[in-house]
């Protein structure tokens, strides 16, 4: 990785670099807040006799890792603050004379997957040792994989570099899951508006939340009752559910997530950032929207198969931010956005399709035998997990030939100037 010259910076990055300074600093207290809470409920839980041991360490998990992800907002903080104080900071005092081998990280991928799967096995404090490999296992591909696209390219500042990820990281995933509410209220007043014209409906609807809420009062809670399920299956298993579903998850997921993942190239200065710049600050927008979602999903149940799995988005949040982030960089300098809303597009297309086979093979058992399914969408469910290591492969040979194509212009890259970060 190189940095890119920087020119003198401009008045408003002030301004920009106090937004950088707070949003980070409040993210951090927010995170190990809500990281806090999940420890003493994970530790209420060790004392209770009723909660599961998957519960207990579910809760561990997300303590460490909004923990966590705080931490990595530090260095957002500190080289912002510096920035106030009129100092810049370099990578030099990085440099050292035995680097570390990023392209042998992922060799102790295996390693830690291997590791986990003993704890979960054995169950020997599961709850205080799966959290850390939890962690260890998500973060080690994604540095992989940002380490392999952006080696050789122009990274940046120290500040730009923490404060794009922390862009990817927190606020990235906040405007979308923002964004993906006020979609499914706007979808919940258009179903109470349909309702309100359908008064059968309306009161089928009221004797299924009655029986359900008689279910609750009545239930074991140790014992999931088989007759809830009864209840729900006509509704779930029906196609207007499964066919809502996937338009929600194939479509409009992915228009939003694509739409603010790579919000922190927007954070640097339009027609002065270089197309390879704008495709590292994509990737790093990506990789950190990943490691926050990836980090969250997290439970003792079949954790080994959902960590490569997350592996397999990470890639694909990667290359559809890096994507959109150097066709930013490129409409910014030609002044011309046709080839951003076609990066965009494929963006979303890629995502689209990742999440609708994500989803179906997910829900393979109840496609088996469902009624009103055409067979095609049920056979896709069956191979879809081979469609998914397809499209990660696929994804993970763009991103090393887009990052070879950039590195052999490298000699005609343009300087970034240092508007923002």
């Amino acid at each position: 990785m190189i940095s890119e010259p920087q020119a003198p910076v401009k008045p408003a990055v002030h301004w920009m670099t106090l937004g950088q300074f707070s949003l980070s600093l409040i993210a951090i207290g927010v995170l190990w807040f809500f990281a806090c809470l999940a420890a003493v409920a994970g530790f209420f839980g060790l004392l209770s006799t009723s909660t599961l041991a998957g519960d207990v360490t579910s809760f561990f998990i997300y303590a460490a890792s909004l923990g966590f992800i705080g931490i990595l907002l530090v260095p957002s903080v500190y080289y912002a603050f510096l920035s106030l104080r009129g100092r810049q900071a370099s990578w030099h005092v990085f440099k050292s004379k035995r680097r570390f081998k990023f392209g042998l990280l992922i060799i102790l991928f295996p390693i830690v997957l291997l590791a986990g799967s003993i704890v979960i096995h054995t169950g020997f404090l599961t709850w205080l040792l799966l959290p850390p490999l939890h962690i260890l296992a998500i973060l080690i591909p994604i540095v992989w994989l940002f380490y392999l696209g952006s080696r050789s390219l122009p990274i940046g500042s120290p500040q730009r570099v923490s404060g794009v990820l922390a862009s990817g990281m927190v606020l990235s995933p906040f405007l979308a899951s923002v964004l993906q509410m006020l979609i499914l209220a706007g979808f919940g007043v258009v179903v109470i508006l349909y309702l309100s014209a359908r008064p059968d409906l309306m009161e089928e609807i009221i004797n299924l939340i009655t029986r359900l809420g008689i279910m609750e009062r009545y239930a074991d809670p140790t014992n999931p009752p088989e007759i809830l399920l009864e209840i729900l299956q006509p509704y779930l298993q029906g196609p207007g559910f499964i066919y809502g579903a996937l338009i929600f998850v194939a479509v409009l997921v992915p228009m939003i997530e694509e739409m603010v993942k790579p919000i922190g190239v927007l954070f640097i200065s339009g027609s002065a950032l270089s197309p390879a710049g704008g495709f590292v600050a994509g990737m790093l927008s990506g990789a950190g929207f990943a490691l926050f979602e990836s980090l969250l999903i997290g439970s003792a149940a079949d954790w080994a198969i959902t960590v490569q799995g997350r592996a397999g988005s990470a890639v694909v949040h990667i290359m559809t931010a890096g994507l959109v982030g150097f066709a930013l960089a490129a409409a910014w300098r030609k002044r011309s956005y046709l080839q951003l809303g076609l990066a965009y597009f494929l963006a979303v297309v890629i995502h689209g399709l990742w999440n609708a086979l994500a989803l179906l093979n997910l829900g393979y058992p109840f496609f088996i035998e469902m009624p009103g399914i055409p067979s095609n969408l049920s056979t896709l469910a069956m191979i879809a997990p081979l469609v998914l290591a397809f499209m990660a492969l696929e994804m993970f040979v763009y991103l090393l030939w887009a990052n070879y194509r950039l590195r052999k212009s490298g000699g005609k890259l343009q300087p970034v100037s240092k508007s923002v970060l």
